[in-house]
C-alpha cells in the first residue's frame, strides 16, 4: 500500500486518493472492497491504467489489480480459457499458442489487462469479429460486499458486465472464447482514399481485418511501404487469416506470423484521443463527416477507421449491430475541447457511441440514454449489485447514480 500519486498510461489522468493497493488474492480484493464500503470510500479497480477516461481517479482506493494475472484454465474442447483480471494482453498470445489456441482479436495496443480491455469495450478491427467483450462467457466478481459471485454465460447479467468500466464489481478473472490458432498474412498499401471509400464493402467484406488511417502521422511497428507524395496519404491496413503452419515471412508491409505478433503496433504517447462508433450501413456518411471537422482543427494526427461486429453488451459501442469505429487523436497539451465537441455533433445524426476507454469528455446521461436501449436497465442494475455506490468515482457517479 503507499500514497502517492496515480497516472494512468499517457499522463493525461492523475489523483492523489486515499491509497493505492497492489492486490495479490481474490481474498485480499474482498477485505479490502468490503472494509471500503463500510467506510463509504470508493474503489477503483485498475490495471495497466491505459484508458483515456476519467475512470480510474478517485480520494478512495486506487485497486492495483497488475498482480493478479495469468492464465488460471484451460478447456480444450470449448476453445475457452479463464484468464485473471490483471493479465496482459500482450502475455497472452504465447502460452495459448502453445496450447494451440489464439484470442480471436484484439486491439492495435496489447498493454492493457484483460479485465480493463474488456471493461471499457477495447476492440480491434474486422467485420466478422466481436469486441473483445463480445468474447466473455462468464466472469468471477467481487461485489461491493466483498462477496465473491461466479456470473455464467447463462446468467442474464453477463451482457452488464460486459462494457461495465468496474461499476458492477471488481472483476477478479474472465472466462473467455478463443480458438484454434492461425496465422495472419499482412498487406499495408497506400491508397487514394477515395478508392478506399468507393470498395468500401468489397474490402471490409473479404478480410478478416480491415482498417485505413488517413492522415499525416503513422506511429507503429510495421514497416510501411514507400509514403506516397501527398500531404494525407491514407494507409490500407488488410490482415487475412492462413494456416498456422505457414512459414514466418518478415518482408516489409507483407509479413506472415502470428496474430499477437504481427496485428499490435507500438504507440508512445501522450495525446488525446475518442473513438466513436457508428452503424455500418451510414459509415460512409459518418467518415465524411469526420473529414469535415478534421480539415476545421488540423493536427498531425490521422483518422484510424476499424469495423466491428454487433455483441449484446448493455453498453457495447456497436449497439449490438455491424458498427465502424472513427477514431480522432489529438495533440496532448493542446486545449482539444472545441474539436472534440465539433466531432460530437458531427456525429450526432448517426449517432456516435463511445469507446469507453477513450472519452476523454463524458457527455450527458440523457445523451447515452438515447443512443443506448439498456442504459437504465444498467442502472438499475448498477444499484442492486452496488447500493452504496463504493464503484462510482465522480464522473461516473454524474451518469451512473
Amino acid at each position: 500500500m503507499n500514497n502517492g500519486t496515480w497516472r494512468n498510461w499517457a499522463g493525461t489522468e492523475s489523483c492523489r486518493p486515499e491509497a493505492i493497493v497492489k492486490a495479490e488474492s481474490v481474498e485480499q480484493i474482498s477485505e479490502i472492497v468490503a472494509d471500503a464500503t463500510r467506510r463509504g470510500v470508493t474503489v477503483r479497480p485498475v490495471g495497466s491504467g491505459h484508458s483515456f477516461a476519467p475512470l480510474v481517479p478517485t480520494d478512495g482506493i486506487v485497486l492495483d489489480l497488475s498482480a493478479v494475472s495469468g492464465i488460471e484454465s484451460l478447456n480444450h474442447s470449448s476453445a475457452q480459457a479463464t484468464v485473471r483480471a490483471g493479465t496482459k494482453i500482450a502475455d497472452l498470445g504465447e502460452p495459448l499458442w502453445d496450447e494451440g489456441l489464439c484470442l480471436r482479436n484484439q486491439g492495435a495496443i496489447d498493454a492493457q489487462t484483460i479485465a480493463g480491455a474488456i471493461s471499457t469495450s477495447t476492440h480491434g478491427s474486422g467485420l466478422g469479429l466481436k469486441l473483445l467483450s463480445g468474447e466473455v462467457v462468464g466472469a468471477k466478481v467481487v461485489t461491493s460486499s466483498g462477496e465473491v459471485e461466479m456470473i455464467g454465460f447463462n446468467d442474464p447479467r453477463l451482457p452488464a458486465l460486459r462494457a461495465s468500466m468496474g461499476m458492477l464489481g471488481v472483476i477478479v478473472s474472465l472466462d473467455i472464447q478463443l480458438e484454434p490458432k492461425f496465422k495472419l498474412r499482412e498487406t499495408l498499401e497506400f491508397r487514394p482514399l477515395t478508392e478506399v471509400l468507393e470498395r468500401w464493402d468489397e474490402l471490409t467484406h473479404n478480410h478478416r481485418h480491415f482498417s485505413f488511417v488517413h492522415g499525416q502521422q503513422y506511429d507503429m511497428s510495421a514497416s510501411l511501404p514507400p509514403l506516397p507524395e501527398t500531404s494525407k496519404p491514407t494507409l490500407v491496413r488488410i490482415f487475412d487469416e492462413v494456416d498456422p503452419d505457414t512459414d514466418y515471412d518478415g518482408s516489409p508491409a507483407h509479413r506472415t506470423d502470428r496474430p499477437y505478433r504481427i496485428y499490435p503496433d507500438q504507440y508512445t504517447p501522450p495525446w488525446e484521443e475518442v473513438e466513436p462508433f457508428v452503424p455500418y450501413n451510414t459509415a460512409l456518411d459518418a467518415i465524411q463527416s469526420c473529414l469535415h471537422v478534421l480539415e476545421r482543427f488540423p493536427d498531425t494526427f490521422p483518422l484510424e477507421v476499424r469495423t466491428a461486429a454487433g455483441d449484446d453488451a448493455w453498453l457495447s459501442p456497436t449497439g449490438g449491430d455491424a458498427a465502424v469505429s472513427l477514431n480522432t487523436v489529438r495533440t496532448w497539451g493542446n486545449d482539444n475541447r472545441a474539436f472534440f465537441r465539433a466531432m460530437e455533433e458531427a456525429l450526432d445524426p448517426f449517432p456516435g457511441r463511445p469507446h469507453w476507454g477513450k472519452q476523454p469528455y463524458l457527455r450527458t446521461a440523457d445523451f447515452y440514454r438515447s443512443v443506448y436501449p439498456f442504459w437504465d436497465d444498467f442502472i438499475q442494475l448498477r444499484r442492486q449489485m452496488d447500493p452504496s455506490g463504493t464503484f462510482l468515482n465522480a464522473p461516473l457517479r454524474r451518469l451512473f447514480d
